[in-house]
């Protein structure tokens, strides 16, 4: 397998991606025209659940209606944690969602380990409602953050997330999961969402997930992880892309990275051995992703589906869709 390294700043600069002829592409890892503004501190309150749930959110400082993408952190982590993809996607026009969790240890006083987290089947249950809370409240949070007045497009929104967050992006896509004490899986799928990003997915054998858990994945799907990216209890790399080998076909997609390590896809990288273009390839592929299914860009469906990042990656990415 060749290692080639990309020019990320060529690319920066010139990358022009020709089809038949013509134009049919223009990806780039720099920022996009927006100006990126944040709003830090946002309270969401849950009645029902006795809750607030603080979320932060980046948005374009342009005028007109931008799709919402809410994005779920991995265990322990919090909204403010993933800001390069935030502020990279807010760049080319989305409103991005951050919330916090109840596993947070920054936002929620969370003193358990990881493994924990993970383990707990009451976060199996809130995280996905956390979620759909957030979509509940994006009609009214323009009376709490008057600088979203006009912004939000509440017909186009996706939920992406990593490794825990990519398991409650799942659940709200239609991943159905097996409960203690329960004899029937349950599924926790937002018919308002159009499409889902699994960063370091979970596959079956934990956290309720069987071989028949992605039967009803219907929403169009993209799923990334790395070659080094090992489960939580020593799982191989591979094992994260059961979700989309075993989920139905239709508008699904596989990207996985040689050499991608399981924090890589956080922008966090090791000290030793990392590739650095692993966190490059997942902002644009999500990127034309997000193009594809929340703004309907038929050029962005053809890079996606002609595995346009290919070109750019040097040769670290591998694909599939069906």
């Amino acid at each position: 397998m060749s290692h080639r390294q990309p020019s990320w700043t060529t690319i920066a600069v010139s990358l022009v991606c020709l089809w038949s002829g013509t134009v049919w592409c223009q990806y780039v890892p720099t920022a996009g025209p927006y100006k990126v503004l944040t709003l830090e501190k946002i309270l969401l309150r849950d009645p029902a659940r006795n809750k607030n749930i603080p979320v932060k959110i980046y948005y374009p400082g342009g005028v007109g209606r931008f799709p919402v993408i809410i994005f779920s952190h991995g265990a322990l982590a919090s909204k403010d944690n993933y800001s390069g993809l935030g502020q990279f996607w807010a760049s080319y026009g989305y409103v991005s969602i951050h919330p916090s969790h109840a596993d947070s240890v920054a936002d929620s006083g969370f003193c358990g380990t990881l493994h924990q987290a993970i383990s707990d089947p009451h976060a199996w249950e809130n995280r996905p409602e956390d979620v759909s809370l957030i979509i509940d409240s994006l009609a009214h949070v323009e009376t709490v953050a008057p600088q979203l007045v006009g912004k939000l497009d509440l017909r186009h929104i996706g939920v992406g997330g990593h490794s825990f967050g990519a398991y409650t992006a799942g659940l709200i896509g239609g991943t159905t999961i097996l409960l203690p004490g329960k004899t029937k899986p349950q599924s926790f799928a937002d018919k308002r969402v159009s499409a889902v990003v699994l960063l370091s997915p979970q596959g079956e054998g934990i956290m309720g997930l069987s071989a028949h858990s992605w039967d009803e994945v219907r929403v169009p799907m993209l799923l990334m992880y790395g070659s080094r990216d090992f489960g939580p209890f020593g799982e191989e790399p591979v094992w994260r892309s059961e979700a989309f080998k075993k989920g139905p076909a239709g508008n699904k997609y596989e990207v996985e990275l040689e050499g991608g390590t399981h924090m890589g896809f956080a922008g966090i990288l090791p000290a030793q051995g990392h590739r650095v273009e692993v966190f490059q390839c997942a902002k644009l592929e999500t990127l034309a992703f997000w193009d594809a299914y929340l703004k309907q860009d038929p050029k962005a469906r053809e890079y996606i589906d002609s595995h346009g990042l290919e070109k750019f990656s040097g040769d670290i990415a591998h694909f599939a869709n069906k």
